[in-house]
């Protein structure tokens, strides 16, 4: 309170002091020349003054405008993003039904296009669940792939939506042959993120890099859909069969767009 009525008393004695240099300013002679000599300072001091709140107010306003301008970019950018997200989710929409389109060409099945809507937490490895039931054609026992290979089997079909049993799930069992040995087996999961191929003939010529896929035996399986590649080959001595740890094709951890393969083929 202090220093304002410091500032307000300064403030005063300047306004004076111009008042009086302007009242004594065609003064030549005499006093009132005396009175101008001393209010020179005030006088300038004053005028200083003035330019500096002039060019404070001007910057304040002009702060005022860009902060107003920023926040208004800052809307923008946030509704072009908006936008940004809608384009790309309608993209990927359209790759979805291309892919689907390209799958039908090469494989020759009538598949359904369908998005991941869901994961169990408690079986994280093990289920998935789809967006599409039994009013879009979907059956239990269909196999559910992505362009990079199996995803799994359906396993439970509602009205609109369904659940599939991954390929990672020790619960699953595929029928599988290796491409170059045409070694059969049975794939099934880890539940680690790996799957083990079972029941190779000791015999077997298969080794690291082999691609194995589904062998069509089967029900409502097609042949020749991509599991993965074997990464190591074991075998108990005296055992009657080896076993095969598979890296699966299909990325789990990404796994959002999906393709169902329609029966009857």
């Amino acid at each position: 309170m202090k220093i304002k009525k410091i500032w307000f008393l300064a403030v005063l004695t300047v306004v004076a002091f111009q008042l009086l240099f302007l009242a004594t300013r065609q003064e030549e002679e005499g006093w009132g020349r005396s009175w101008r000599n001393l209010g020179i300072p005030f006088y300038r001091g004053g005028a200083f003054l003035q330019r500096i709140l002039r060019e404070g107010v001007k910057i304040f306003t002009e702060k005022r405008a860009l902060i107003e301008e920023n926040h208004r970019l800052w809307e923008q950018l946030g509704a072009l993003e908006s936008e940004n997200a809608l384009l790309r989710e309608e993209v990927e929409k359209l790759r979805g039904e291309l892919g689907a389109s390209k799958v039908e060409k090469e494989i020759g099945f009538e598949v359904i296009p369908a998005q991941v809507v869901g994961r169990d937490p408690y079986d994280w490895l093990g289920k998935a669940i789809i967006d599409k039931g039994f009013e879009h054609g979907v059956e239990k026992d269909l196999v559910v792939v992505t362009y990079q290979g199996m995803v799994g089997k359906v396993e439970t079909v509602y009205s609109d939506y369904s659940v599939v049993r991954l390929l990672l799930s020790p619960a699953i069992a595929v029928g599988v042959l290796a491409q170059r040995t045409r070694d059969l087996g049975v794939v099934s999961g880890e539940g680690s993120g790996l799957c083990t191929m079972r029941y190779i003939y000791r015999t077997s010529a298969i080794k690291e890099g082999d691609v194995v896929v589904t062998s069509g035996l089967g029900s409502k399986t097609p042949r020749g859909i991509v599991i993965g590649r074997i990464i190591t080959v074991e075998e108990e001595e005296g055992g009657l069969f080896k076993e095969a740890v598979i890296q699966p094709s299909c990325d789990f951890s990404l796994l959002e767009k999906v393709l169902v393969i329609k029966g009857g083929w």
